[in-house]
């Protein structure tokens, strides 16, 4: 019963409060700051709002977009100006690199083909000035790819028939291992060339087919004493080009402090050569006037003695006949040469006029191109060999170059062999034919 009495009352209290509280609300409903408040919340200006909002945003992200591609393609051209500056500039810089380079193998190749042009020239009248040789044959001088000369070659005709190697043959190195020379760049001309077999400058004057040679002097001793000598040549060329004449001078010197040049004494005349050609451009003739040295008070040129060799060719076959004047009846006569393909001689024949000497010498070659032996016949007959041996590649072999001596009997065999290098010589027996030990 209690109970029921204090829900009662629970309810009656309650109903109570809850009829103030909505009468207190519809008061504050009605009073001036209520009226004020409702403005601080607007739902349409609210939504107005948030429609503008939306645009504006819109619009940002379109203006970053568009920010962006306008940077991106303002990038692009400047990589683009600047990869076509680039290539421009390696253009410009592999033309300028080209051009220079084109310059620069222009120049080498003037230089060459001007060497090419005046270099044979020089050496073929430096070497006919110091050499009593008789030349029969010059190689040309080519130009290899735009830069490089061939070298110069020239064969003799090998009088000597006793020597290692190709005495016939030499060699100029104009390229891997050149020789010196000096230029003159602003007359273009050549004043110098120092090479194996001549040390020689070089003076031009107005005429072309002159040329004037001055070699290196020396110290000699004659009969005036101990002397400074300058040789001074004059060359002359034809039409052609070709050596006709070569006058060779010797200017003396005092001799100051034993080695230094002084005051000038005189001028000497000591050799006049003269050369002759066929139409094919082949020497035919060499004549060769030595002039005797000059006494103390002698003040005119003396003949000693004049030698001549008049050159008959057939192929690779030549006939040379020397004279002397005044006479040799033993020196005097015929030198048959037999050239092969290469210009190496396969044998070599003289015969005297008096007919004193018939002797024929076959040359035999190695692999390496060098002589391997020298067979000497007379009358028909061997007589003796001259065999070299080479011991270039031995770096132990105290001598690289050793000849031996054979001599033949009547038998046509050799029993005795001297070696002509360490003069040791060896038998052998005439039944075993066994050689004994070298002693």
């Amino acid at each position: 019963m209690d109970r029921i009495f204090a829900n009662y009352i629970f309810q009656k209290v309650f109903l109570i409060l809850f009829g103030l509280l909505l009468f207190s609300q519809l008061i504050a409903q009605n009073t001036p700051d209520s009226l004020r408040v409702r403005y601080y919340y607007r739902p349409s200006s609210a939504k107005q709002q948030d429609s503008i909002a939306i645009p504006d945003s819109q619009y940002v992200r379109q203006q970053f977009v568009h920010d962006s591609i306008e940077a991106r393609l303002e990038f692009i051209r400047d990589s683009i100006q600047a990869r076509l500056k680039f290539i421009q500039d390696s253009i410009i810089a592999r033309e300028k690199f080209v051009r220079d380079s084109i310059q620069r193998r222009k120049r080498i190749l003037d230089s060459v083909t001007f060497l090419q042009a005046e270099l044979p020239r020089l050496i073929d009248a430096s070497i006919k000035t110091v050499k009593e040789d008789v030349i029969i044959y010059t190689s040309k001088v080519i130009i290899i790819g735009d830069s490089i000369l061939s070298n110069y070659r020239f064969n003799i005709v090998p009088f000597d028939i006793s020597k290692p190697f190709t005495p016939w043959k030499s060699t100029i190195n104009l390229s891997t291992n050149p020789i010196k020379f000096t230029v003159d760049t602003i007359k273009r001309k050549i004043t110098s060339i120092q090479a194996p077999f001549f040390n020689c400058t070089y003076m031009y004057g107005h005429n072309r087919n002159i040329l004037r040679i001055n070699e290196q002097g020396i110290i000699v001793q004659n009969s005036m004493g101990k002397l400074y000598k300058a040789p001074i040549d004059s060359v002359f060329f034809d039409r052609f080009g070709r050596i006709t004449k070569i006058k060779r001078y010797n200017q003396f010197y005092k001799l100051v402090n034993n080695y230094q040049k002084g005051a000038p004494l005189y001028l000497h005349l000591s050799q006049v050569k003269q050369f002759e050609y066929n139409s094919a451009n082949e020497m035919t003739k060499y004549h060769v006037v030595n002039f005797c040295e000059l006494r103390s008070g002698q003040t005119e040129n003396k003949v000693c003695n004049i030698v001549t060799y008049t050159i008959n060719a057939q192929g690779r076959t030549y006939a040379i006949t020397r004279h002397n004047d005044p006479v040799n009846e033993f020196s005097d006569g015929v030198f048959t040469v037999e050239f092969d393909y290469k210009y190496d001689p396969k044998s070599l024949s003289f015969v005297n006029k008096k007919n004193t000497e018939n002797w024929k010498c076959f040359v035999e070659l190695n692999e390496a191109g060098n002589v391997s032996s020298y067979v000497y016949q007379t009358n028909g007959v061997v007589e003796r060999t001259l065999l070299v041996n080479y011991y270039l590649d031995d770096p132990h072999a105290k001598h690289k170059v050793e000849t031996i001596t054979c001599t033949f009997e009547d038998d046509n065999i050799s029993y005795f062999q001297k070696n002509n290098t360490t003069g040791k010589s060896r038998t052998r027996d005439r039944l075993t034919l066994e050689w004994g030990p070298w002693r």
